[in-house]
């Protein structure tokens, strides 16, 4: 099944709750995204809206994964000497797999609620400071 404006706008909680209101559809600069205003017809209850080319304040996703590469890069300079093990040829790759592994399932706890609540504040700040044409940070 395809998403369409005009299917989503029938389904219950739209109907309820947005009913007469336009749909805003924020899109990053993803590759996939880089045709969608050629390709979406005008509607006058939809809004296109595009970030600018890199925003990553304005995206709290972009701090989380942030704070979860440092966490694994930290564990992995603990995990060094395992990194640079001699091993036989055509194990070292799946070593490193394995490696990397543990790190992510030893620092994704970092990503927990009040970290994407802190990311989604640093955002709004971000926002703000842009509205009142300040630098974001």
């Amino acid at each position: 099944m395809r998403f369409t404006t005009r299917s989503s706008r029938r389904r219950p909680t739209c109907l309820e709750h947005f009913q007469g209101k336009k749909v805003v559809v924020v899109l990053d600069n993803a590759p996939t995204h880089s045709q969608t205003e050629e390709r979406v017809t005008p509607r006058d209850d939809l809004v296109i809206l595009r970030l600018a080319p890199y925003s990553p304040m304005c995206n709290p996703i972009e701090g989380c994964f942030s704070v979860l590469k440092a966490k694994i890069k930290a564990y992995l300079s603990l995990a060094r000497e395992d990194l640079i093990a001699v091993r036989r040829r055509g194990e070292i790759a799946a070593a490193r797999m394995l490696i990397l592994e543990r790190a992510v399932e030893r620092s994704i706890g970092c990503i927990d609620l009040r970290l994407v609540n802190k990311m989604a504040l640093h955002r709004q700040h971000a926002v703000a400071a842009a509205e009142r044409m300040e630098d974001m940070q």
